[in-house]
């Protein structure tokens, strides 16, 4: 009762002082820029930025070998792996929000990515021999991120047989009685204007031809630059459907895992033990992997 009144008593005052709103939104706008200060001094403090550094690099090379405009639009894909042990030693804080709040965290990685990639691409413009350097944007940007060696607990686990709901980052440790064929996700399309307004655009959410901002007028998309990722769907059971069997009045129901190509290195066998970390995300009905391992 003490909870619900002093929610109402917020919103009251929220309602009376418009102000309160600005406060709050200008908590969250520093709240985030701390999260992504925490994974930028972890990646200095790793080997990450090495791959950032790299990725960026690469970018500009290849964007100064072809001098193509699309290419100022080709993607920038990252694979970032945080290791338990790294995030223990380097950065408590950045531990707690990736298994407390791992959407924010995957924000965090995106946009401190963002600011690393575009921070080298300067750096590299103003080092002899001199590059064209072009400017990126976030849509380009392309994070897959790990986190690898979490260890196996009981308050990490979520395995609704056990009464086990676990909200945040979680692990699922059961057996592959299911999965589907390989399905295509679209990471990004470069897409053209080609009644001569030299307009090109990103569609990183949708395969549907995007309106020009200068004519209004559908653009037409650069086929062979398209970026794609594998992804298919697995269902794991809980590892007691098998343990105990003879249980009566009790139906064993799959947790429905979407499982991206590289959050896996080993092999997939109906009958096996496995252990996913992940987490729910929009969809509450299916359970995103960041990694899989054999168990």
């Amino acid at each position: 009762m003490f909870h619900l009144d002093t929610v109402n008593a917020v919103n009251r005052e929220t309602e009376v002082n418009p102000s309160n709103n600005v406060n709050i939104f200008s908590q969250r706008q520093q709240s985030q820029y701390h999260e992504q200060k925490l994974v930028e001094q972890f990646c200095r403090a790793t080997h990450l930025i090495k791959i950032i550094e790299g990725a960026a690099e690469a970018f500009v090379r290849n964007y100064n070998k072809s001098r193509r405009s699309e290419d100022a639009l080709a993607p920038i894909i990252l694979r970032l792996d945080f290791t338990y042990t790294d995030l223990v030693t380097h950065a408590r804080d950045l531990l707690e929000l990736a298994i407390e709040e791992p959407l924010q965290f995957a924000e965090a990685i995106k946009y401190c990515a963002y600011g690393l990639v575009r921070a080298h691409i300067k750096a590299v413009a103003n080092e002899p021999p001199a590059l064209k350097t072009p400017t990126i944007d976030i849509a380009q940007l392309h994070a897959q991120w790990r986190i690898l060696g979490l260890p196996v607990q009981r308050n990490l686990q979520f395995d609704p047989s056990q009464h086990l709901y676990r909200l945040g980052l979680a692990l699922v440790h059961g057996i592959l009685s299911a999965f589907s064929a390989t399905e295509t996700l679209v990471l990004q399309s470069i897409w053209y204007c080609g009644s001569g307004c030299m307009r090109n655009a990103i569609q990183t959410t949708s395969t549907d031809a995007p309106s020009c901002s200068n004519c209004s007028r559908p653009m037409t998309e650069y086929s062979k630059l398209r970026v794609t990722e594998n992804y298919r769907f697995i269902a794991i059971l809980p590892k007691a459907c098998v343990q105990t069997p003879r249980v009566l009045n009790q139906t064993f129901r799959p947790i429905l895992v979407r499982l991206r190509d590289f959050t896996y290195n080993c092999a997939l066998k109906l009958g096996a033990c496995y252990l996913i970390t992940g987490y729910f995300s929009s969809s509450p009905a299916c359970f995103e992997s960041c990694t899989l391992d054999e168990a």
